[in-house]
């Protein structure tokens, strides 16, 4: 596809996307308003700093009827709540077309990178987040087999022995696990692809994965507000941008980093009608490239800067778990929390920090249900205490590490 077609095309969803957060959600026509802005002043991407930027904290603080689109059916809208790696607690909305579009997006880059339409692909992911079986899937096509991150890289790998996919795509951490199986047991599965998301990539772990599965493996960058927004091809040149899914701009203090500078992620969705997200702060770190991909797709790229990486988590047995059973479980129904971390003092003892506001309603009885489902996870023998904090300082770069684990494991 043409990049000029991609540019009139962004163009045209952006001015779209604007117009009607202006005119139909309260939260973004106060802040136009504010800034002196109409929806006219916003032509292209080069406009939208004329707006000021959006935070997950700004968000938690409004209440639904002032973010939500007031021309929506909420009923015909899904739900989706998430903490994302910084431990914000966030609650999304997303109209039907939106999630239909995100399912689409991921399909359109698997098929880029080899996937075919007949191939298996297994999935290890949030159970609460499996979707149901497509249509597509019910003629034999697109099959895909969930695998929970909750439960034990074993248990994984005899599912996978069993179904023995083309593809699998999973959390760094959890695919890291895996590989450590795979090279040490008897298998009977091997995949042509693997593809890795929800957290930072090192070389050291794509070395390690790509030698115990004998692949090439293949990262994507996406995040529960705008699903997936970039993703590796075979060149590993960088992350193709969807531009025609999201606005990604890359700034620091001063505006818009140039080509080949480290900026601040902030992004515009181009759909979502019923709960747009305008100069969304991501919280991540990139750098946008101006030289083409030499793959000869005409998505702009962008590398990824690596910074805060979650620990694995020990149960008291001794597993090793992945980070992301945190994301953001198990704290989504407790309201006025600001952000939470985990700390891992020894194998059985594990400590939660919960930085809390002055909506929070100190509910023991939920307090207690997390800690026997943190139990059911990490073995019954595991202490689990909750700390109410009134600020939660960061690390050095200045994020907020969200797993903290002093266990030490092989």
């Amino acid at each position: 596809m043409d990049f000029g077609y991609l540019e009139k095309l962004q163009r045209k969803r952006l001015r779209a996307i604007i117009k009607h957060a202006y005119e139909n959600v309260a939260f973004y026509h106060r802040k136009f308003d504010e800034a002196h802005v109409k929806p006219d002043d916003i032509k292209c991407v080069a406009d939208l700093p004329k707006l000021p930027s959006t935070t997950k904290e700004e968000l938690q603080e409004a209440s639904f009827g002032n973010l939500l689109a007031r021309n929506v059916d909420l009923k015909s809208c899904f739900r989706r709540t998430t903490s994302g790696s910084t431990g914000v607690p966030l609650t999304l909305f997303l109209d039907s077309f939106t999630a239909a579009l995100e399912g689409a997006v991921w399909t359109r880059t698997f098929l880029e990178n080899g996937l075919k339409v007949r191939d298996k692909m297994a999935v290890i992911a949030d159970p609460r987040i499996f979707p149901k079986k497509s249509f597509v899937q019910r003629f034999g096509l697109m099959s895909r087999k969930y695998l929970s991150i909750f439960d034990s890289a074993e248990r994984q790998f005899k599912a996978l022995q069993a179904y023995k996919p083309d593809a699998i795509k999973g959390y760094l951490s959890s695919l890291f696990i895996l590989a450590e199986l795979y090279t040490t047991m008897k298998s009977s599965f091997k995949p042509r692809i693997v593809f890795t998301s929800a957290e930072l990539l090192d070389n050291v772990d794509r070395r390690f994965i790509n030698s115990s599965f004998h692949v090439d493996l293949l990262d994507n960058y996406a995040c529960n507000e705008f699903g997936l927004l970039a993703w590796e091809c075979s060149e590993h040149g960088g992350y193709h941008m969807n531009v025609d899914r999201a606005v990604i701009e890359f700034v620091d203090e001063n505006g818009p980093v140039a080509s080949g500078e480290s900026g601040e992620i902030v992004c515009t969705s181009l759909f979502n009608w019923a709960m747009p997200l305008i100069r969304y702060r991501i919280e991540d770190v990139g750098t946008p490239i101006d030289e083409p991909c030499s793959c000869g797709r005409t998505l702009p790229l962008m590398k990824m800067i690596m910074g805060r990486k979650d620990d694995f988590l020990t149960a008291t047995d001794g597993r090793l778990l992945s980070p992301t059973i945190f994301f953001p479980y198990p704290f989504e129904d407790l309201k006025g929390i600001r952000r939470f971390r985990v700390v891992q003092r020894k194998r059985t003892k594990m400590e939660i920090q919960l930085y809390v506001n002055k909506s929070f309603v100190d509910e023991t009885q939920v307090f207690n249900k997390a800690r026997k489902e943190i139990q059911r996870i990490f073995g019954e023998d595991m202490e689990v205490d909750f700390q109410l904090l009134d600020r939660m300082s960061k690390d050095s770069n200045g994020k907020l590490r969200k797993i903290v684990s002093m266990v030490k494991s092989n």
